[in-house]
């Protein structure tokens, strides 16, 4: 494993997001490491798919710079994934997982190019990594949302991808499959890659994630998860009435 690097692979400083003038995100800054899975929590409307998305270069910011490993995001694309909530993907999309991992080598290799043996090695270690071997040549849209949303990572791995950000993919993955999930993210974390994550279950915080993010429009809290979601804070967040002791639920079916 590659020793970790201490300066921030992420770096985000006086972040403002606006929709229609109205910010999503205010004055946010933010900096971290590679190796730690990052939970973000905060209340519905508090900015957090905002957040993923400005990070991905898919919104443009009021104000504020995002840095990936010191280099502007058009630059660093290639070093993030980003997973989209799940109704938000085309599934449908005719492909096997193997040919969705194989899209994680095309900056690598050019449309054009061909694969090499490093390349397909590549691939068939990232079907391993995330227990898709057995199923590399299914359609993805036989799959189950788990299935799907380990071929994303696995596709990512293939890119070379450091910062991994997904928006809610535990949502809806019944306990087999969010197991899985949790299992993957921890490799990822372990092979010193840095991972954003959104996340609605407050009462699977700490074993989901070694550092949390609480947002509501603005930063309230970042560091260890347990520090994060203190009552004090969540109190911050959420106010009083919603926060009942972690059983702040919105599941989406």
């Amino acid at each position: 494993m590659t020793p970790r690097d201490p300066s921030p692979l992420l770096n985000i400083e006086d972040l403002t997001v606006s929709y229609h003038r109205v910010p999503a995100i205010h004055h946010l800054s933010l900096s971290l490491s590679r190796g730690h899975r990052v939970g973000l929590f905060g209340p519905n409307g508090a900015g957090k798919s905002t957040l993923l998305k400005a990070v991905a270069g898919l919104v443009v910011p009021e104000t504020g710079t995002i840095t990936i490993a010191n280099q502007k995001i058009a630059k660093a694309a290639p070093r993030i994934a980003y997973l989209p909530q799940r109704e938000s993907v085309d599934w449908d999309f005719p492909v096997t997982v193997r040919g969705l991992v194989e899209m994680g080598r095309y900056h690598h290799v050019g449309l054009l190019g061909s694969f090499s043996k490093a390349d397909n090695e590549a691939v068939q270690h990232a079907l391993e990594l995330f227990d898709l071997a057995p199923l590399a040549g299914r359609q993805i849209k036989e799959l189950s949302g788990g299935q799907q949303q380990r071929a994303f990572l696995a596709r990512a791995w293939a890119q070379e991808a450091d910062l991994y950000l997904l928006d809610e993919p535990f949502a809806g993955l019944d306990k087999g499959n969010a197991g899985a999930l949790a299992k993957a993210l921890r490799t990822l974390g372990e092979q010193g890659k840095l991972l954003l994550v959104s996340h609605h279950a407050l009462s699977e915080a700490t074993e989901l994630f070694d550092m949390a993010v609480l947002l509501n429009g603005e930063m309230i809290a970042c560091g260890p998860t347990a520090e994060v979601l203190s009552p004090q804070h969540l109190e911050c967040a959420y106010g009083t009435a919603v926060y009942s002791g972690g059983h702040h639920h919105h599941d989406r079916a």
